[in-house]
């Protein structure tokens, strides 16, 4: 009898549940040697960019000797506006997709299921049904892929992708649609971590050191600044020399005996940041991300999401707020 989980709408959500395991898995993934990840969460919407991800989160399962959950949601709203039919047809491709996934895991790569990972059918709504399995299998980490397009297309790319890595209490793999290098993100040798001087980056500070002195990793900390102040035009060396200072500050103590250097750099942000990446050839780039971004907000300071978009590596994100819920 296949081990296929039967679907299952989304547990409705528990804000005292959802509290407590934001704040625990928000320092779960930190242990005194590095990143601790024991699940891992991989969600599927078999199309070419999640399988991308699906590999890449096998390996990563595989390499931390973590449990390993393939995912996939039904979107019950959208199918139910086109009837009953139309709903239970999607659930039964979505179960024979998932059979021939199994089979596809078998005959191409050394997995097994119930051994290497387990499968999951679940119903609702999308970003919701991920997160609320996530708490309740508390899941350290998890990968998912982007198209890098809105909209509603297929069920766990775009902005969906987005949703997820903003919601999420534990830190989101992202493997974008230009993902080129993933053979070192299991074992990076190079980590890029961009960041600025608000919270929103601190658990990401501590999560890219941790991640790098595990494997011991360069670690690569780049700050941009877009626009020069004009009052600093005169003394560009001592500023710049000013804000190295203050970035080796941050990893003073936790970085103590880890390979770092430390970047300044004047442009766009996210067009920085992608050059950086390439230039030291990053296996991983980890960012800081805010829970909640507006439209608005978006259009004038999109840095994540355009990261994600156009990386050549694959990027994870770090929630500043999560011990918040």
């Amino acid at each position: 009898m296949p081990a296929l989980w039967p679907a299952k709408k989304a547990p409705g959500s528990d804000p005292t549940a959802w509290g407590e395991w934001s704040r625990k898995m928000a320092t779960a993934q930190l242990t005194p040697v590095g990143v601790g990840i024991r699940n891992v969460l991989i969600a599927t919407d078999f199309s070419r960019y999640s399988n991308a991800a699906l590999s890449l989160g096998l390996e990563l399962s595989h390499c931390y000797h973590a449990a390993a959950y393939v995912v996939f949601v039904v979107p019950s709203d959208e199918f139910m506006l086109a009837g009953p039919e139309a709903y239970v047809a999607a659930r039964d491709a979505a179960q024979r997709d998932l059979l021939e996934l199994k089979d596809e895991l078998h005959t191409k790569y050394p997995y097994l299921e119930d051994k290497d990972y387990q499968l999951a059918l679940l119903e609702g709504d999308v970003t919701q049904a991920i997160l609320n399995f996530a708490r309740e299998k508390e899941i350290d980490l998890i990968v998912v892929g982007s198209h890098g397009r809105g909209g509603l297309g297929k069920a766990v790319l775009g902005s969906v992708a987005e949703r997820i890595f903003r919601q999420s209490p534990v830190p989101v793999l992202t493997v974008g649609p230009q993902v080129q290098r993933t053979a070192g993100a299991t074992a990076p040798r190079n980590v890029l971590l961009a960041f600025d001087f608000t919270a929103n980056t601190e658990r990401a500070i501590t999560f890219a050191v941790a991640l790098a002195r595990q494997h011991d990793a360069k670690l690569t900390l780049l700050h941009v600044i877009e626009h020069w102040p004009a009052e600093a035009a005169g003394d560009c060396a001592c500023m710049m020399q000013g804000l190295k200072e203050k970035i080796a500050a941050l990893v003073q103590e936790e970085g103590q005996g880890l390979r770092c250097s430390f970047r300044v750099e004047v442009g766009g942000v996210a067009d920085t940041i992608l050059y950086t990446a390439n230039g030291i050839e990053a296996d991983l780039v980890v960012m800081g991300a805010r829970s909640q971004v507006k439209v608005i907000d978006r259009l004038k300071c999109p840095h994540t999401y355009q990261v994600i978009r156009a990386a050549a590596c694959p990027v994870v994100t770090v929630r500043s707020d999560a011990v918040q819920g």
